[in-house]
């Protein structure tokens, strides 16, 4: 059996090992343009990489316990909503089996509500 992926795949994939060998052969050249380019879009993708984190770990760390009580929420009601559907299952024969997907996303969402509401007062304790 012939897959029509094949062909694109290899042309993308030599392709691509032409543009990377590219600035490679130009390497040798301390004056080359690709060099330059290069290391200047690497620096402000570090930098923009680096301020990213740090922005990100603040933000998390300011409500930690409202994303603590998000998690454990959604793992607790998901677990009561998949134990709920799949008892409904057993006692139904397994006709009830199919809603324990949704019935675990919706214990999920449920869980993460009510943890969320209450970390969240942890985190903002003068308001």
């Amino acid at each position: 059996m012939r897959h029509r992926t094949g062909r694109p795949l290899v042309v993308a994939g030599l392709a691509a090992l032409v543009l990377m060998a590219a600035p490679t052969a130009n390497a040798a050249s301390p004056t080359s343009e690709w060099r330059g380019w290069l290391s200047d879009s690497a620096g402000g993708l570090r930098d923009g990489a680096e301020r990213a984190i740090i922005l990100g770990g603040a933000l998390l760390y300011q409500n930690r316990h409202t994303v603590a009580g998000l998690t454990l929420g959604c793992l607790a009601g998901g677990a009561v909503g998949a134990t709920g559907a799949v008892a409904a299952g057993a006692a139904t024969g397994g006709a009830a089996l199919l809603a324990t997907g949704p019935a675990a996303a919706l214990g999920c969402a449920l869980g993460a509500a009510a943890g969320g509401a209450m970390g969240r007062p942890l985190d903002q304790p003068m308001e």
